[in-house]
């Protein structure tokens, strides 16, 4: 389809404008205006920049279209003209002060607030049984629903790969604390009672993650339902995760009941246990109404964290730390020494911190990327790629030493250097973030999408969280760089990730829904029970169906698609990072 491209939501005034003119080879663009709404004014003419066809999309032709320059409030929209007198208009789209925050902050936090496990469900948990052969039951009440057809809550998942454990319901309980700070520190003036909210939904998740604690001193890490249409009192339990399953089903892990111990069903750092030990700590220094007492919080979170300090490794599925490990315990000390001020979390942190910078690995003397575990396998992932460089500038953030802060911020620039080169190095007109990847035989590779082939196999889906996480490590670093053309190239990468879930995409498809046009609505088995909830973000965009090189995102079933969670499911870490990428902007 040959259209004009925008972020449906709208342009921050002082950050980057892009549109991208979605034609066909051969066609001859000339000029475009942006054109007030109201008035019909143009306020601002440029000249379309050639990119060209990307990979093996198929997806069409591209111009990209800048016009940073618009800064003024209002409604506007663009029209392209060819050489051809052939005119081309988008959709109207706002600039305004802080417009995606204003438009999208509430919508997504209210997502969060319906994700509550309320009612029929809560009472289930009051209570709740182990499922498989633990014996007993906890009081496990709180939480967000996992996804649209997932009212399981879990910690993390996907133990059973080694490097690929998401952060999910901690992670987000960790997050609304993060932004309350973030909104208080941009200086706006209007989110009074956003943060209030903000706080409600962190409190209420360090509460759920009080229950979750297990007697052994970590958490339990998931609650599950064993089938999606029964009754809730007979199939809700807390569950357990195979870390060496000795079979595989769907995307997710299978065994004999044999191979279940009590540790299967806790967490080790990387499965969220880092995160509830942040989340805690976090808590523990704010002033809300809880169920708790701030002493109740931070010894909680130190006894976890030397627990888990002593014990992860038999809490991961191979007996070892990993860079996962370390980057969730790296955040769990930030936030112990911000709550504590005790100056051995400090030293903790160093020394994690160290362990994180061994695994570099240089391309060239500006740039490299992060091995997982110590060796030339890169680290990448489908939901938190960014999280390694966000948490290396919360580290640097407490450091009182200069020269390891130096050190630490030099790291974080040489790694966000490469994200902007891989993803510059091929033609790409919206500016989506492209990785390092190996694959599953081995090859390490650059390409757009997450891999199909690895441990996590059949598991891939849309990356809505992944860019996300890449949006806030660049924007987080775009504060501390001194390099003004670095600066600005950061600021542009954390826009695109940004403008292409709120529809700047070569599917003109807004990911949030309740906001843009051509929301993805989700099927399952062709039936409608999944319904979306306004505000929450779809998985999003992937590789093609059977073409890795290619791009899929399926709106409607097909012969070979009855169920398009891939694409259509929303999925809180979406918009966990979401909100995290938004609340790092400052005034």
């Amino acid at each position: 389809m040959v259209q004009v491209i925008t972020n449906h939501v709208g342009y921050d005034a002082d950050y980057t404008k892009n549109a991208v003119f979605c034609g066909e080879a051969g066609m001859k663009p000339v000029c475009f205006d942006v054109i007030n709404h109201a008035d019909g004014a143009v306020v601002f003419s440029g000249k379309p920049v050639e990119v060209g066809e990307v990979d093996r999309w198929n997806t069409g032709y591209y111009w990209t279209m800048r016009f940073d320059e618009v800064k003024a409030d209002g409604k506007y929209y663009i029209l392209l003209k060819t050489e051809d007198d052939k005119e081309y208009r988008s959709y109207p789209f706002e600039i305004g002060k802080n417009i995606q925050e204003m438009m999208t902050l509430s919508h997504a936090g209210y997502y969060f607030k319906a994700q509550r496990p309320t009612g029929e469900v809560e009472a289930t948990e009051r209570n709740l049984k182990f499922g498989g052969p633990r014996e007993g039951s906890q009081d496990v009440r709180g939480g967000w629903y996992d996804a649209t057809g997932d009212i399981g809550i879990h910690l993390s998942h996907l133990s059973h790969t080694s490097y690929f454990n998401p952060q999910q319901a901690a992670f987000s309980a960790y997050v609304f604390f993060k932004i309350n700070d973030l909104l208080e520190e941009s200086r706006y003036p209007c989110y009074t009672m956003l943060k209030r909210r903000m706080l409600d939904e962190g409190m209420y998740g360090a509460d759920f993650l009080m229950r979750m604690r297990a007697p052994s001193g970590s958490f339990f890490r998931s609650k599950g339902r064993s089938e999606a249409f029964c009754p809730i009192n007979t199939t809700r339990h807390i569950s357990f995760e195979f870390k060496n399953p000795s079979k595989r089903q769907g995307g997710g892990a299978w065994g004999d009941e044999n191979e279940i111990t009590d540790e299967s069903y806790e967490t080790s750092f990387r499965s969220g246990g880092g995160y509830a030990i942040a989340a805690l700590a976090y808590a523990a220094r704010t002033t809300y109404p809880s169920d708790y007492s701030k002493e109740e919080y931070i010894h909680a979170a130190i006894s976890a964290y030397d627990y888990l300090y002593a014990n992860n490794e038999k809490y991961t599925n191979d007996g070892k730390w990993n860079l996962v490990d370390e980057y969730c315990a790296l955040d769990a000390l930030v936030e112990l020494y911000k709550t504590t001020r005790e100056i051995d979390y400090l030293r903790r942190a160093r020394d994690m911190v160290s362990r994180i910078a061994e695994k570099y690995v240089p391309v060239d003397d500006m740039m490299g990327y992060l091995s997982v575990n110590g060796t030339k396998r890169p680290f990448f992932h489908a939901a938190d790629a960014g999280m390694p460089v966000v948490n290396l500038l919360n580290y640097y953030n407490i450091e009182i030493n200069d020269e390891l802060r130096a050190k630490t911020l030099d790291l974080a620039e040489k790694l966000m250097r490469y994200e902007l080169h891989v993803t510059n190095e091929v033609n790409n007109p919206f500016g989506y973030a492209r990785q390092l990847i190996q694959s599953g035989d081995g090859t390490i590779k650059t390409q757009f999408f997450y891999p199909h082939d690895v441990e996590t196999a059949p598991w891939w889906q849309g990356e809505n969280a992944r860019i996300g996480s890449l949006s806030t490590a660049a924007r987080s670093l775009s504060y501390y760089v001194c390099d003004e053309e670095f600066k600005a190239a950061l600021n542009k990468y954390a826009d695109d990730q940004i403008n292409w879930v709120l529809g700047l995409n070569p599917y003109d498809a807004c990911m949030m829904e309740g906001r843009g046009h051509n929301n993805n609505y989700y099927f399952y088995n062709v039936m409608k029970d999944f319904i979306q909830c306004p505000g929450g973000i779809v998985n999003g965009i992937t590789g093609g169906l059977h073409d890795e090189n290619g791009i899929e995102f399926i709106t409607a079933p097909t012969d070979e698609i009855i169920d398009n969670w891939r694409w259509a499911e929303q999925w809180i870490p979406h918009a966990s990072w979401y909100l995290y990428a938004q609340c790092m902007k400052k005034v």
